[in-house]
């Protein structure tokens, strides 16, 4: 559990920094290029490129963090209908190992995006930056769930063991 305190703390600093100023950029280029276009009539090309890119890495490094705080949007009704804490276990440990299954296939489709970009060579048309710029965020996004969604599932196995003790401990 070392390596998730690491990277919990570089979480924290770093991309929880990196998030602010690619949010903060995403809000003044909107500014700018409404501005520029809306009340002095100037086209700034490039805005909408340097704004995309902003976007991208914004949305995967947020879907870091949520991950980090696992804070993903849930369709959670086994609660509402079970009240066996186990069985509410249960159910979040097997939605954790699917989620696994799904994160990994994330991970081998975004390489394989990444790998394509990287083989094409395509880059933005204004400020010609490179394409596998916003799509290595996929890959980093991936790899990161991934490992989070690890640390879940271990914390879940550990839920459900803590849960069976105590059920044996009061039958006892």
């Amino acid at each position: 559990m070392r390596v998730f305190k690491l990277l919990d703390w570089l979480l924290e600093r770093v991309v929880g920094a990196i998030a602010a100023v690619a949010g903060l950029l995403v809000a003044l280029g909107f500014v700018v290029g409404i501005t520029a276009r809306s009340i002095l009539g100037i086209a700034l090309f490039g805005v909408e490129e340097l704004i995309l890119l902003a976007v991208v890495w914004f949305y995967m490094l947020g879907a870091i963090l949520a991950s980090k705080q696992r804070a993903h949007l849930q369709a959670d009704f086994i609660p509402v209908v079970v009240k066996n804490e186990t069985v509410i276990i249960v159910v979040r440990l097997v939605a954790t190992a699917i989620s696994i299954v799904l994160a990994g296939l994330f991970v081998m489709w975004s390489n394989e995006l990444l790998q394509w970009a990287l083989a094409r060579g395509q880059s933005t048309p204004v400020f010609s930056i490179p394409i596998y710029f916003a799509q290595a965020s996929l890959l980093t996004a991936a790899i990161f769930m991934t490992l989070y969604l690890v640390r879940d599932l271990i914390d879940d196995i550990q839920a459900l063991r803590h849960r069976q003790e105590n059920k044996t401990l009061a039958q006892r």
